[in-house]
């Protein structure tokens, strides 16, 4: 089968087509919420078509922590993938522009955590694509190209171009993104068991008084796990990009983490200090400890956000622990995590034997871990709903 395009003149004439309406009979530009204006998209206008039979447009209970979106975005990637796979480009086309959502790819490139862009979130986001009414589109194949012994025949009739028309039903298409995030949902919970398990494995590991400094050999297996770039194609899962999507769920969990950690670090220390019978040394080094874990944070959630560079990563080959943190802008799961150990003791820990067993970077990495445990969990809920 043939690509629809044999030729960039062929993806203009489509933008071309899209962008005017100069065919009779097929439905204009502004009729088709996917490639809705920027301003109708801002203030989030959605057309007065109601959804069509058997498509229900989804509730709005609490977000949580907000996997949908996560869930959508790399649902649209997952789509776009099968679609280039299919040579399926008018489609594949349009799913990209709806709603402004170009920068989300066939290849589970883009690898950031908040790719959905639709004022309202992700259920706004299927509302449009569930409401859109269809409409049709005219695309034009270029002839094929003529070899040089053709070309210098005068006798030969040039071969000529030949159009179709195509049908864009966006509430096909939402019902499609629904059974990739379907998929999706069956691949991450056992994914997001798997880092409960691991994470309640090292804190049974701290609480029982395993040794508190990193051996070597544990330093040297870090390094070489950290060295493994993994791809995302050609898995043998049941969707294409599985092994990017782990590394992208990992990285939000451990963001939700980071964020429920100051919390608890926030709570312990007001409860101390209003508690009559609490030290006051330990109230200080609670709130010491949560105004150093807020600011630890704030940075590794902006890393965690863009995802890890893994293009720079392939040129800086092994590197020593922790050695990713300083050469990347972008940041794994894992480099969060092995961050925490790195760091030295802080004052607010050495103020009594408590303080440091509660607020020593092992510490405060098993809290974090224990947090991302807890968090797995109630993204498991929040899939299952």
């Amino acid at each position: 089968t043939r690509s629809p395009f044999t030729s960039s003149r062929e993806f203009f004439l489509l933008l071309f087509f899209l962008s005017l309406d100069l065919v009779s009979g097929f439905a204009t530009l502004p009729a088709a919420p996917g490639i809705v204006s920027a301003a109708a998209a801002a203030a989030g206008e959605a057309t007065a078509t109601a959804a069509p039979p058997g498509v229900a447009i989804p509730a709005a209970p609490s977000d949580g922590h907000g996997i949908g979106g996560l869930l959508l975005q790399r649902a649209v990637q997952t789509q776009l993938y099968y679609l280039e796979d299919l040579r399926d480009e008018p489609r594949g086309v349009w799913l990209r522009g709806f709603l402004g959502h170009d920068h989300l790819d066939a290849r589970g490139r883009f690898a950031a955590l908040d790719g959905v862009r639709c004022p309202g979130g992700w259920r706004r986001y299927l509302e449009h694509l569930i409401r859109a009414p269809p409409f049709s589109i005219t695309v034009e194949l270029a002839p094929p190209p003529l070899s040089a012994q053709q070309r210098r025949n005068p006798y030969l009739a040039r071969p000529k171009g030949r159009t179709y028309e195509e049908t864009i039903e966006p509430a096909a298409i939402s019902k499609t993104l629904c059974t990739v995030a379907r998929s999706l949902e069956r691949e991450w919970a056992p994914a997001l068991a798997e880092i409960a398990a691991a994470d309640r494995a090292r804190v049974i590991l701290f609480d029982d008084g395993a040794p508190l400094l990193q051996t070597p050999e544990a330093a040297a297996l870090a390094a070489a796990g950290q060295v493994r770039v993994a791809g995302g194609e050609g898995d043998d899962q049941e969707t294409p990009l599985h092994t990017l999507n782990l590394r992208v769920l990992a990285r939000f969990c451990t963001r939700a983490a980071l964020r429920r950690a100051v919390e608890e670090l926030e709570s312990e220390g007001s409860l101390l200090s209003t508690d009559a019978a609490g030290s006051g040394d330990g109230a200080a080094a609670a709130a010491a400890a949560a105004q150093w874990m807020a600011e630890f944070s704030s940075v590794w959630a902006l890393r965690l956000g863009r995802g890890a560079d893994d293009d720079r990563r392939r040129t800086l080959g092994r590197v020593r622990p922790g050695q990713y943190v300083r050469l990347c802008d972008g940041a794994d799961a894992d480099d969060v995590t092995e961050a925490l150990w790195q760091e030295p003791p802080q004052l607010f820990a050495e103020t009594g034997r408590e303080a440091g067993r509660r607020y020593s970077p092992e510490a405060l990495a098993a809290r974090l871990r224990r947090a991302r445990a807890n968090v797995c969990s109630e993204l498991m809920e929040e899939l299952r709903a």
